[in-house]
This record gives C-alpha cells, sequence and structure tokens, in this order.
C-alpha cells in the first residue's frame, strides 16, 4: 500500500513539472527574436553627384569665379589713372596717363601733373610743367632707330663723347627687360655741367627704342628719380 501511494505521488510530481515545463517554453515562444535580422550594410557608398545633389551642393563653400585667361582689358592711349610709387624712400600717390603709340611700339604711363606729353611722328617726349615750354631743361624723349642696340649704343657714346665723360652699362627695366644705358653726367675734363643726360637703349626687333632724359643739374636727382619711373612702365608691344 505504501509503495502504490509513493508511486501515485511520484507521477502527481512529474505531471506538476512537465506542466511547469510546457508553460516556461511557451513563454519563451513568446519573446523570441524576430525572425528577419538586422543587416550592416560595410559597403562603402559613392559620394553624391554635386551636379545633382542639393545637399551637395549646399556644402560647397563659396568661392569667387574664376577669371579667363586673356580676359584682362588693356589701357587704352589717353586713359588716366592713379598708383602709388616710391620716390627718395616716400610713398607717393602719382596721377598717370597712359601712353600707347603704335607706331613706336611701346606703351609706357608717365605722370601727367609733373609732365606735359607731346607727340609726334618721330616719338614721344615729356617735358616738365615747370620749365619754359620753348626751352626745357627737364624731359624725356624717346624715338626709334632702325639700327640695332648694340650699333646705335656705341654710335650715341661716340656723339657724346664728344663734350662728355660717358659711362656705359646695363640697366634692367622692370617690363623691357635689359638695356644699355649711358651717363653723361661729367665733362671730358671731370666737371659737372649745367646738363645732364642719360640715355637707355631698348632693344626693338631689328631696330631700337633709344630714351634720352635731360635734366639741369640742379634737378638731377629728382627729376631723374621721376624719369626712371616712367621708364620702368614702358613696355614693348610689337
Amino acid at each position: 500500500m505504501k509503495k502504490l501511494t509513493r508511486t501515485l505521488a511520484m507521477l502527481v510530481l512529474a505531471s506538476v513539472l512537465m506542466l511547469m515545463l510546457s508553460s516556461c517554453g511557451s513563454a519563451q515562444d513568446t519573446t523570441a527574436a524576430p525572425t528577419d535580422p538586422i543587416m550592416i550594410d560595410t559597403v562603402p557608398q559613392a559620394a553624391p553627384d554635386s551636379e545633382s545633389s542639393p545637399a551637395a551642393e549646399s556644402s560647397l563653400p563659396e568661392t569667387a569665379p574664376a577669371v579667363e585667361s586673356g580676359s584682362y582689358t588693356p589701357r587704352q592711349d589717353g586713359e588716366r589713372f592713379e598708383d602709388v610709387i616710391i620716390l627718395e624712400g616716400i610713398e607717393e600717390t602719382v596721377k598717370y596717363e597712359h601712353v600707347k603709340n603704335e607706331t613706336l611700339g611701346i606703351e609706357l604711363d608717365y605722370d601727367y601733373e609733373n609732365f606735359e606729353r607731346r607727340s609726334g611722328s618721330a616719338g614721344e617726349c615729356f617735358v616738365s610743367r615747370y620749365d619754359n615750354a620753348d626751352s626745357p631743361e627737364n624731359y624725356l624723349e624717346l624715338s626709334y632707330s632702325d639700327e640695332d642696340a648694340d650699333a646705335a649704343a656705341d654710335s650715341i657714346a661716340a656723339s657724346l663723347s664728344q663734350n662728355y665723360e660717358v659711362v656705359k652699362g646695363t640697366r634692367m627695366l622692370n617690363k623691357a627687360g635689359a638695356c644699355t644705358s649711358l651717363d653723361a653726367s661729367s665733362t671730358k675734363d671731370n666737371q659737372t655741367p649745367d646738363q645732364l643726360q642719360a640715355v637707355f637703349i631698348i632693344p626693338l626687333g631689328k631696330g631700337c627704342i633709344i630714351a634720352t632724359m635731360h635734366y639741369g643739374f640742379e634737378a638731377a636727382e629728382g627729376f631723374g628719380n621721376r624719369f626712371s619711373a616712367i621708364m620702368n612702365t614702358l613696355e614693348i608691344i610689337q
């Protein structure tokens, strides 16, 4: 009898355990992970097309439009403008007028407040406004020679050497490059003359441009610097 009772008790306990296990399995099924897995895309995506994507366009930095090659507008003959140059170590605002002489094949800028331009078929001349217009002491003249630069320099030096002690050298101009320079600032007996000259001979194809600075002794430094500033703007255009 005791054995039967014990057996029944064990059967009942086993039934209870089975019921508990069954209910646990059902609960686990209701919290199971979804059947569709979450995939992480590891393939690198192409950059958005800047032409078609508004977002891409808005993220681009704003830049100034590129200047097209050859868009520079050259100055015309007689055009006036201002620039700042250094004269005797001091900044000076200069009022320039542009010169474009296609017959000579040159362009340059001159200080129209201090010089008067006189153009002719033979060349250009810039005369000091402080001088007697009929007999100026301080002026810069430019002309064309069909001699090559070396031959012209030799002939000019020979002419000047009749009255001056001529110093021959090379000068670099900012836009025209290297040229021959002749300095006539003392006489044959090493005296300082009242009138001084400095000549630049600038190669130009088969010929050359001859630029002669004339200045009085007392004004040599001031006008010499101004003439040099003008010459440094000279540019060959043919």
